[in-house]
């Protein structure tokens, strides 16, 4: 699986720099390596159910620890963005989001909002079959033999709500002025609020640019790094 030195480990990480040479490296998954926290870290130093690494891994093989409602067993799997983490046996739930200036962290939401979780379009595309496939920023792939006009209307960077685990389309978002965003990337990453303005009309190589309205005031950022999470408000417990 290759290994990962603290040193060049990602910041977000709830790790103590100095405390060791190596820290747990994530598996290949739905997350990039730098864009995910490892399994193991959330049960040991977010959590702290445990102290050692042989504990957290002890808990995690019994399968007591859900993402996305399904029982993952892999020490590495990469926990990201919207994903959630549930543990049956204490009734905890949460959402992994990004924070301003600390990077990507847990926050505990309801046995409610456990059931469901967003997903940016970030592909679309024809399959073979004449069927239309759309691929989300986690790497979930939903495929529709009978494409509605409403179907048609997705685009990447529009945001899908799932329920999870049964994968069910239960809302629909799409990227424009008026709904409410959330940077998931860059320097200004983890803020929030209504979208007043996006520039898609911009000369090369210049990227589109979106506006938000946060509490920190107007801040700018690349459209790219934008997810809409809501209408007037947030659909999903924001930190």
């Amino acid at each position: 699986m290759g290994h990962l030195k603290r040193l060049a480990a990602p910041p977000h990480l709830k790790i103590s720099v100095k405390e060791a040479v190596f820290t747990v490296c994530p598996s290949p998954g739905p997350h990039p390596k730098y864009e995910c926290i490892p399994l193991l870290l959330i049960v040991r130093d977010y959590l702290k159910y445990a102290e050692r690494y042989e504990e957290a891994r002890k808990i995690i093989r019994a399968g007591k620890i859900l993402v996305d409602g399904k029982p993952v067993k892999d020490h590495k799997f990469p926990v990201g963005l919207m994903d959630v983490l549930s543990i049956p046996e204490t009734g905890e739930n949460y959402r992994v989001l990004p924070i301003y200036r600390r990077g990507l962290d847990l926050v505990e939401i309801t046995r409610e909002e456990s059931g469901f979780k967003l997903g940016k379009i970030i592909r679309k595309m024809h399959v073979p079959r004449g069927h239309l496939q759309i691929t989300l920023h986690d790497g979930r792939n939903i495929r529709f033999k009978d494409v509605t006009n409403e179907i048609r209307q997705y685009s990447t960077r529009d945001t899908l709500k799932i329920t999870v685990p049964s994968q069910v389309i239960a809302g629909y978002l799409r990227l424009e002025e008026g709904k409410y965003g959330l940077l998931v990337k860059g320097p200004k990453q983890g803020l929030h609020g209504e979208i007043i303005e996006i520039r898609r009309d911009v000369t090369y190589p210049a990227k589109p640019i979106v506006k938000l309205k946060s509490g920190m005031g107007e801040v700018s950022s690349l459209l790219d790094y934008v997810m809409v999470v809501g209408e007037e408000e947030p659909w999903i417990k924001l930190p």
